[in-house]
Order: C-alpha cells, then sequence, then structure tokens
C-alpha cells in the first residue's frame, strides 16, 4: 500500500498551476458559463452507450464503440439551438477507478479512465469546428464531479491502511463503525479512523447504509486533491481544452457537489428499514431520525448496534477526532473549515477557469442549542440569507447561518486564486422558494456584486465579483409526476393544465419554473408569464422575500436535464441505439429516429421557450474572458 506524502501533494499543487497562469487571462478574464446547458449523469450514459454499442451483450468499457456512442449523444445534445453546452455530473470513481500510487507523476496502470470525459470534450470540440457550425457562438463545458459516497472503494483501503501503519491486511482498520457498538470493541476504534456506515445514502434512489468518508480525514483529502491535480494536467491535453469554463467544488459532500451532509432530515426513512413491508415503519423518534448500524456485514457477532440520534451520532464522530475542545461540539465549524480547505485546494489547481460553491437550503447537519447562540447568526453582510426564525426553525437557521460563513470566506477577494467564481443552486422548482438561501439568495449575491468588488453594507467588508447559476431540481417532462414536481407552483397540491387528465404539460411546466422562479429579480423578468393563472409575469425586483431585496440581478446559466432536451427535440421516445446507432453491430446499425421522433404542439412550445430563454439569458449574463 503507498505511503501519502504531503509534501508530494503540495509539489503537485504548485506544478499543476507553473506556467499555466502566465498563459491565462487571469482572475478578470477567467472563463466562465453563459446560457443553458445540459445536465446529465455521465455514468448512467456509459451504461446506455454500453447496451447501443453492443445491443446483443456488453462488452467491457471502455471501448471505441462505446465511446463513438456517447460522442454522437452529446452532439445530438449539441445540436439543439438553445444549448450553450455540457454539464456532465461524474462520480469520482468513474474516472478514477484504482489507486494512483505514491508517485502522481507516475500513476499505477489502470489508475485512470479518462474515456467517457474525453467523450464531451471531443463531442464539443468536433461541435464547434465542425463547418455547418462556424461563426456560432462555441459550445462549452462545466464539470460536476463528486467525491463523498462517490468515492472508489481503493480510497477506505487507503485509509485502513494509514491506521494500522500502511500495512497489509488491514480491512476495517480506519472505520468509525465501532464508535455505534457495544461492548467497545477491542482493539479500540482509532482517533484516526476516516469513514462510517450508520448514516444513509438519500440522495441517489432508495436510502442505503453505505461507507461513507469523513470530511476531514488526512487520507480522503490527500487523495482527492491527487486526483483533482491529475485531472487538470488531462484536461490541459483535450482537444476542447478551451471549452473548459467552470468546475463545481467537492470534499466535504455526500452524493453531490452540493453542500448536504446527513442531517435531521434527510435522515429520516420510512418505511424504514428501506423495503419493510410495513408502511409505517419508521426511524423517527421522538421527532428525532434514529440511526443504527444495519448494512450487512458490518456488526460483528460479538457486537451489539447502538441507536443514535443524527446530532449525537456527529457529536461522537467529532469527540473522536478532534477531542473534547467544546468549540467541536454542537456545530458546524468542522464542516465550515473543510469547506474553507477544499476553496483553497481548487483555487490552487485549477487557474483561468471559474469556480463553482453549490449552496443548498438548510441541508448541513444542525444541533440543539439555545435560541440565542451564536451558532444561529448569519457571517457579517450575509443577514439577506438567513430569514427563516430562529426561534421557530433553529434548525434550519443554524444550517443557513454555516453555510454564510463559508460563502463569506469564499466571496473574499483574496481567495480563489487566478479564477472567476460562482455561486449555484441545484434544486429550483415553481413551487420550492425559502426563505434562506436558495433561488433568491444566488440572485442577491450576483445583484449585490454585479459591479464588481462590492462593499457590504454595514461592515468593513469587500466581495469579489460573483456569478449565479441555478439547475431544475427534476426534468419537467419525464412523468407526469415530475412534471408537477417541477412546474407545478402549488406542488404537491396538483395543477390543472392542457392536457384531458388535468395535469400540466412539460412545456407549461418549463413557463411557470422560468417565470416563477429563475427570471424574477432580472431585468428580463417582464418578459416572462406563468402559464397557472394567478401568479403572473416576472418582475424586476424581489422585494421583503424574507430579508431579500435585489433588482435587476444578472444570471449566467441555467442548467436543465438532458431528457428535456430531448422532449424539445422531439426525441424523447427514442432509445439511444435510434439516436446515435450502433458501431459494434454486425453490420453496423446507424442512427435513425424516424420511427420514434414525435413532433407535437407542446414539444414545439417547449422548444421555442428554449429558444427565447437562452436569448433574454444571454443577455443579461456577466461578460466572462474579458472582466
Amino acid at each position: 500500500m503507498a505511503f501519502r506524502n504531503s509534501a508530494l501533494i503540495t509539489c503537485l499543487l504548485m506544478a499543476s498551476t507553473e506556467g499555466f497562469v502566465s498563459g491565462q487571462l487571469g482572475p478578470w478574464g477567467a472563463r466562465g458559463p453563459k446560457g443553458i446547458y445540459a445536465n446529465f449523469l455521465l455514468n448512467d450514459k456509459v451504461s446506455l452507450a454500453e447496451a447501443a454499442a453492443y445491443p446483443s451483450g456488453s462488452s467491457a468499457y471502455p471501448n471505441p464503440a462505446a465511446d463513438a456512442v456517447l460522442v454522437k449523444y452529446f452532439t445530438t445534445l449539441l445540436d439543439n439551438p438553445a444549448i450553450s453546452g455540457l454539464a456532465p455530473q461524474i462520480p469520482w470513481y468513474l474516472l478514477n477507478p484504482n489507486d494512483p500510487g505514491f508517485d502522481s507523476f507516475h500513476p499505477a496502470k489502470g489508475a485512470y479512465t479518462w474515456n467517457a470525459l474525453d467523450d464531451v470534450f471531443i463531442a464539443v470540440d468536433q461541435w464547434n469546428n465542425a463547418p455547418a457550425n462556424r461563426g456560432l457562438p462555441p459550445k462549452t463545458i462545466q464539470l460536476i464531479i463528486s467525491p463523498g459516497y462517490n468515492s472508489p472503494s481503493w480510497v477506505f483501503n487507503n485509509i485502513d491502511a494509514s491506521v494500522c501503519g500502511w500495512k497489509e491486511n488491514c480491512g476495517g482498520a480506519g472505520s468509525c463503525d465501532g464508535l455505534f457498538m457495544t461492548p467497545a470493541p477491542v482493539p479500540a476504534v482509532s482517533h484516526q479512523c476516516g469513514y462510517t456506515t450508520l448514516f444513509w445514502q438519500v440522495e441517489s434512489g432508495t436510502p442505503i447504509q453505505e461507507q461513507f468518508p469523513l470530511p476531514w480525514n488526512s487520507v480522503y483529502k490527500k487523495d482527492w486533491q491527487t486526483f483533482l491535480v491529475a485531472l487538470n494536467q488531462h484536461i490541459q491535453m483535450e482537444p476542447a481544452s478551451y471549452a473548459f469554463d467552470s468546475i463545481a467544488m467537492g470534499g466535504p459532500t455526500a452524493s453531490s457537489t452540493e453542500m448536504i451532509l446527513p442531517n435531521l432530515a434527510n435522515q429520516k426513512i420510512s418505511p424504514y428499514p428501506p423495503n419493510n413491508p410495513n408502511p409505517n415503519s419508521t426511524n423517527v423518534v421522538g421527532g428525532k431520525a434514529m440511526l443504527t448500524l444495519m448494512a450487512p456485514g458490518v456488526v460483528p457477532a460479538s457486537e451489539t448496534a447502538i441507536t443514535v440520534d443524527v446530532p449525537t451520532a456527529w457529536n461522537t464522530l467529532f469527540q473522536n477526532f478532534y477531542g473534547s475542545d467544546p468549540k467541536y461540539q454542537n456545530t458546524d465549524l468542522p464542516f465550515i473549515q473543510e469547506w474553507d480547505a477544499v476553496i483553497d485546494v481548487y483555487s490552487q489547481v485549477f487557474s483561468g477557469v471559474t469556480l463553482s460553491l453549490t449552496t443548498t437550503t438548510d441541508a448541513l447537519p444542525a444541533f440543539p442549542v439555545a435560541a440565542s447562540s451564536p451558532l444561529l447568526v448569519a457571517a457579517p453582510g450575509f443577514e439577506s440569507d438567513c430569514g427563516n426564525d430562529p426561534t421557530t426553525d433553529p434548525n434550519d437557521v443554524m444550517a443557513c447561518a454555516a453555510v454564510t460563513q463559508v460563502l463569506a470566506y469564499y466571496t473574499n477577494p483574496f481567495v480563489g486564486g487566478n479564477n472567476a467564481k460562482l455561486v449555484f443552486e441545484a434544486g429550483m422548482t415553481a413551487a420550492r422558494d425559502s426563505y434562506d438561501l436558495g433561488t433568491n439568495g444566488v440572485k442577491w449575491l450576483a445583484a449585490t456584486t454585479a459591479a464588481g468588488t462590492a462593499h457590504v453594507a454595514g461592515t468593513p467588508f469587500r466581495l469579489s465579483r460573483i456569478l449565479g447559476g441555478l439547475q431544475f431540481s427534476h426534468t419537467f417532462s419525464a412523468t407526469k409526476h415530475d412534471i408537477q414536481a417541477e412546474g407545478c407552483p402549488t406542488y404537491p397540491m396538483q395543477c390543472g393544465g392542457g392536457e384531458p387528465d388535468g395535469s400540466l404539460t412539460p412545456g407549461e411546466g418549463l413557463e411557470n419554473v422560468l417565470s416563477i422562479s429563475f427570471f424574477p429579480g432580472t431585468a428580463v423578468g417582464p418578459s416572462f408569464c406563468a402559464y397557472t393563472t394567478g401568479y403572473g409575469c416576472g418582475p424586476t425586483s424581489v422585494t421583503n422575500f424574507g430579508n431579500f431585496n435585489y433588482s435587476d440581478a444578472p444570471m449566467n446559466f441555467l442548467e436543465i436535464y438532458d431528457g428535456d432536451i430531448l422532449y424539445a427535440s422531439g426525441l424523447s421516445q427514442c432509445e439511444m441505439i435510434y439516436i446515435t446507432g450502433s458501431p459494434a453491430s454486425i453490420p453496423p446499425i446507424p442512427p435513425n429516429v424516424s420511427a420514434c421522433q414525435t413532433i407535437t404542439s407542446d414539444t414545439l412550445a417547449t422548444q421555442t421557450e428554449l429558444n427565447r430563454a437562452s436569448q433574454k439569458l444571454l443577455s443579461i449574463a456577466e461578460p466572462t474572458g474579458s472582466w
């Protein structure tokens, strides 16, 4: 097992930017996203591409046939005139399936599998250089790569090995799970343990207890840094490296790059355990989510799992690592510190692009504290972000206050390196509009800093210019449930609409989200009017919504799911093989959508609305590449 050398990591970070900074435009000319982007799960597309390339039985990926399918699929998305680029969501394990070893300049064979990422860059480069597209704005790429639950298995092996002196056969040595068993395991759980199976992974379908790396573990952080350095070096060799405009920061995260960790709300599982035939089964007792180690093979026969609530679980992990220091009990301080640290890492590794911080509405852990606690106070200048009453909703207020502490660090003009910055929210719907953070938090910050470095009223602080972007929470076209959940402003109360069963159409739902959530508070808000009666057109100002007051917010991008782009193109009923063909079949099967393409009045209306949204969005976006 390879030893992780912190001096080597520092050297790598310096090497990754040395000689590169001078060739870029600098923080006021960094590349940045503008327009509407196609968002998709890259690992899911790899699986679909395998099935299309080998319809009679898949071959091991990577292979040229599946890569050709992926390039064709991405090109289809780029062909949509409303789309400015691609925003793939990528799990760390997809690109880095094996341990690179101690020498990151000479990684072990098979450590990295870049094919799927290469296909994204190849598709963009081919589209930009196609004769038919010359003279059109070039398409660009946002990267959203997540560790946490998406870490490769070898990272946990390294954590185990670090605890037992990098010896062989140390399986489980780095687990913290023994803290939640009785009697106390022998040997005792190490203070350097780095992962637990106690929490439920809830963001990706059916909840499941999986190994979760703790944000402060040094081995996890070093392995992630090593990957980021390798990623940046690889991007510089891509044919469309010029198209790489932003990267979402991740590290102290769970299933995505969002600032989400196991908390009081998302750890409430019903039925509990998952797939329990009793519909009334739940882990909620007295309003608290109770956690017990239930994953198969985790608790030895000689041990019994202890049931704890979520705050107790985190406090136990804090105490094991930080000791008895009271400032690390009942607090989000560990998460704030790790977010500040990962911002610094990205600032060192990447240069000349835009760094993206993905905030969320109240998704960090919260703890029982007095209503007057300083833990419930937003960072100076960010009071607008936290509008909930701490006496009625202290959990939400604590999580919001913690996020503002990270925002205060991130927006410091001396932080970020040779990059631009943006703040991003990934859960926008027509119905969801929190007094804390959320869509208004993104637009308020973009409006506040629109003129460049901005003074924060009532404080001695100044802020960097911050771009703004939002992503739909759901597809707005896949199912009737999705249409309602994304596009109905009264959801979960259902909306009526243009179909005989009274449901919204995708185009109507899209109108609602753009009019009620995305464009209000921007200069083009009045151009977008809600389909659902009573909501009217978007204003140019948002006034007294919680603590939010702002006008003419410049927004830079909107992310929608690839399935919605296919819907607008009339291809939502087409399997990938019809869109891309099957190059490995004998004889090869060419693309053919003639039998599955469906153009309706609503697909046409959806495409028209996307075109208009793209045009208006580009008109208010802050300039990039020449600040």
